[in-house]
């Protein structure tokens, strides 16, 4: 009986920290990180400032936190791609039913690492190097995969793009809310893959 209670308590802290990641990639991705403070996030929760630095002890650890949970996100298209034999219009189709996916279900998260790219490019802040790195697990699957497709040239270059557009489409998915879904915006950018 005394085992039970330290499981209920890890389980209680593990979903009180999904929400604080939750929260925090909301308010990342709609103020960006250097505009939301702690306060935000707990008043967005129901917690308080201190429940928030229980469960982190800074707010660098908490972004250093959300987006090492949106990069197991990022994972997800890669081991997609791993399973890719012969690139074409399917492998795309796929990409964007991923992202479709994940739009649905948390459509802020999506945009997050998007937001945050921006926010950190050029700042020569350690996050800029470790967004690098989280893009790169799907630019570099990507690339190996669009080497084996015989129109594409330049394999890394059209990875790193199709990143930007995949996540432009999420952001005006947003944006646009009430005029378009995610999914008629995506498949509206499919249609520019087809033979015009």
């Amino acid at each position: 009986m005394t085992t039970a209670a330290p499981n209920k308590k890890e389980a209680r802290a593990e979903v009180t920290r999904r929400s604080i990641l939750v929260a925090s990639s909301r308010l990342f991705a709609r103020r960006g990180y250097h505009k939301t403070t702690i306060a935000d996030i707990a008043q967005a929760i129901g917690l308080t400032s201190g429940a928030i630095f229980h469960h982190f002890p800074s707010k660098e650890a908490l972004l250093e936190a959300v987006v090492a949970w949106l990069a197991r996100g990022i994972g997800v298209y890669s081991d997609y791609l791993n399973r890719v034999d012969t690139p074409g219009s399917s492998t795309v189709d796929g990409l964007i039913a991923i992202m479709c996916d994940h739009f649905h279900r948390q459509p802020e998260a999506t945009i997050c690492l998007a937001a945050l790219a921006t926010e950190f490019a050029g700042s020569h802040h350690p996050m800029e190097a470790t967004l690098k790195e989280v893009y790169e697990d799907f630019v570099g699957t990507f690339a190996r995969v669009l080497e084996r497709h015989p129109k594409v040239r330049n394999p890394r270059a059209a990875a790193i793009a199709f990143v930007g557009s995949v996540q432009g489409i999420a952001i005006q998915g947003l944006l646009r809310e009430h005029e378009h879904t995610i999914d008629e915006l995506a498949n509206a950018f499919l249609t520019l893959f087809a033979d015009w």
